[in-house]
């Protein structure tokens, strides 16, 4: 048997539906710019998980899938739910939606950035930092150290300003 006439078996349909379910929402989502992240993650998770789950039971040579398939889908489904919700809540976690960007604005002394180039040095405007503010703009900063060469990923605070430049000073933090 083919995988394309495994998909087209009954006990596929219903995950196969999940997985147009989940297309569906992410395309309702970008066109009304609507958050449907988790919904869509949900859905393509546990048709996933019910393709995989039914494949499983196919290539060990269970029969009788009637009795099986809803104890599969509901715990496809649950699951599924239960990882949609979890990975949406660890994106927007990890990575906050933006809003805006501003570009090496003065006044930012104090805040913490994180080095987005390769290697931050003494000279100013050497490297470049960001931070994100609570209205969720990324701030991208010119920065340079007091003579340590920083690396990518490290933590600073701004410490002053170079008004010719148009850098800040950085340390670490």
């Amino acid at each position: 048997m083919s995988y394309l006439e495994f998909l087209a078996r009954w006990y596929n349909l219903p995950f196969l539906a999940l997985a147009v379910g989940a297309l569906a929402a992410g395309l309702y989502g970008r066109v009304t710019r609507r958050r449907t992240t988790a919904v869509s993650t949900a859905l393509a998770a546990a048709a996933l998980l019910g393709l995989t789950w039914n494949g499983a039971l196919h290539d060990l040579g269970i029969r009788d899938f009637g009795r099986r398939f809803p104890l599969a889908f509901l715990v496809s489904l649950a699951a599924g739910v239960l990882l949609g919700v979890g990975l949406d809540r660890l994106r927007r976690r990890l990575f906050p939606p933006v809003e805006g960007v501003a570009f090496t604005e003065p006044g930012l002394e104090g805040s913490e950035a994180r080095v987005v180039t390769r290697t931050v040095g003494p000279e100013p405007a050497s490297g470049r930092a960001q931070w994100q503010d609570e209205a969720g703009v990324i701030h991208v900063i010119r920065v340079h150290t007091a003579g340590d060469l920083l690396r990518f990923g490290r933590r600073v605070r701004l410490v002053a300003w170079d008004g010719v430049a148009r850098s800040y000073r950085v340390e670490t933090i």
